[in-house]
Order: C-alpha cells, then sequence, then structure tokens
C-alpha cells in the first residue's frame, strides 16, 4: 500500500513540474492560461504645467510633470497635478488653498470648463495670488491644441470672481505676456 502511494505522489509531483497541472498563484485550481509574472502596465503621460514664482514676479514657469491617467481624463489629470504637487523647482509655489479640489474638466467646442470645490475660492492674500493662480490653470489647459477657452466654475456654478480682483464671468483666453 505504502509503494502504491508513493508511486502516486511521484506521478503528481511529475505532473506538476511538466506542467500538465496548471494551479494558480496559490495554488487554487486550475488557471485559464494568463501569466501570472507579467507585470500590470500603468500609464502614466507627460503634462506641462504652469508654476508661479516665489519671488512675485508676474510670469508663469512651464514645469513638466509625469502623472498616472487612471480613470480621469488628460485634462483633470494635468489640473489636479498642478493642484495637488509640488514644484520641483525650489525658485517656485503652488497657490492653491489647501482643501482645493478638482470635481471635473469637460471639454467641448474648444472651451474647458474647470469645476472645483469650495476650498478653492478662500480668501487670499490679494489680486497677484487670484490673477497669477487662475492663469496657472487657464495656461495649464490650453496647453492641450484643442482648448482655447477656459471657464472656471465652483461647486458646479459660474462665479464672477474669487476674491473681487479678476472678472470671471466670461471664458478665459491664454495670456502669453505672462510666460518666462
Amino acid at each position: 500500500m505504502l509503494k502504491k502511494l508513493t508511486v502516486v505522489v511521484a506521478i503528481l509531483v511529475a505532473l506538476v513540474i511538466t506542467g500538465c497541472i496548471n494551479t494558480t498563484e496559490n495554488g487554487a485550481g486550475p488557471t485559464t492560461g494568463a501569466k501570472i509574472d507579467q507585470p500590470v502596465k500603468i500609464q502614466t503621460e507627460d503634462f506641462v504645467v504652469y508654476r508661479i514664482p516665489k519671488n512675485g514676479t508676474e510670469i508663469l514657469v512651464p514645469e513638466k510633470v509625469k502623472h498616472t491617467l487612471g480613470d480621469k481624463t488628460k485634462y483633470e489629470v494635468a489640473l489636479s497635478a498642478l493642484i495637488n504637487t509640488e514644484p520641483t523647482e525650489k525658485t517656485l509655489q503652488n497657490l492653491f488653498p489647501p482643501g482645493t479640489a478638482l470635481l471635473g474638466v469637460k471639454v467641448e467646442n474648444s472651451l474647458a470648463t474647470a469645476d472645483f470645490n469650495k476650498a478653492f475660492a478662500k480668501k487670499r492674500e490679494g489680486s497677484y495670488e487670484e490673477f497669477m493662480m487662475v492663469n496657472s490653470i487657464v495656461m495649464t489647459l490650453t496647453e492641450f491644441p484643442e482648448v482655447k477657452r477656459v471657464q472656471i466654475l465652483v461647486e458646479g456654478k459660474k462665479v464672477t470672481t474669487l476674491n473681487g480682483h479678476m472678472d470671471l464671468i466670461d471664458p478665459l483666453t491664454r495670456n502669453k505676456t505672462l510666460l518666462k
């Protein structure tokens, strides 16, 4: 009896070694032919976002960032990178208030509509911060050739201004005079 059991075990071991019996990674049963050792490909893309200098100069500095696309549009990913990542250069800064969140971006007929939460519209120090932050959004979105104008919304609604310094009722266009 022991000889028969040893022979059966030896045959099973030989079958497993030669690949006649496929099991999942945890040994729980047959696989469907998928390779376990294939890495998952994560799609990333390079974007140009526009940063603000710490010294208060009224220029915008382009910065290339690599960001994961996931289930968001390229416009949402570019603005999320602008809002949520710190500049790589020490001379640049991020002016977005803490808690700022992008609710979505829609692009239709060359108009990008960027919707932000209420934290985005929090009171700032002055006109410079509002002007530069808004223009960093416009410049980042108009980097995409299909976007010519940008409408900024807060909680899905048009706003006349964020802090009384800049008119946001109408869509904004790229301001090339701000480029470094």
